[in-house]
């Protein structure tokens, strides 16, 4: 049966399927306020929109140019979904108060989910 399955298997329908990633830059001015007053609020949306970190706000290393101060990458299920949660207000909201200790720029990309 394992023959038959393979067989008869659409493998376009798995290539179909995309996944998010988005791509946060930052520019963090108060460390302590940012992480105390910012991030519990931020993770709290991106935990409700299934958002996975992959890479939490840290340095990167530059390979060409100049590197942003720090950089965070996190997966989201969709790009639907990752638009939508930079979109709601519980995030808007959570930027104000970000936008007092940082600086942003965030960017979103799809890729295969494979």
């Amino acid at each position: 049966m394992l023959v038959g399955a393979l067989l008869f298997s659409h493998p376009a329908a798995a290539e179909d399927k995309k996944i998010a990633y988005a791509v946060v830059e930052l520019d963090v001015r108060q460390p302590e306020e940012f992480t105390k007053e910012f991030l519990p609020l931020v993770g709290k949306v991106y935990a409700e929109a299934g958002a996975v970190f992959l890479a939490k706000p840290t340095a990167p290393v530059a390979i060409d140019d100049v590197a942003p101060k720090r950089v965070a990458i996190l997966r989201f299920d969709s790009l639907e979904k990752a638009k939508a949660t930079f979109s709601s207000q519980a995030y808007r909201d959570a930027r104000k108060i970000g936008e007092k200790y940082a600086s942003f720029k965030i960017f979103v990309v799809e890729a295969p989910a494979n």
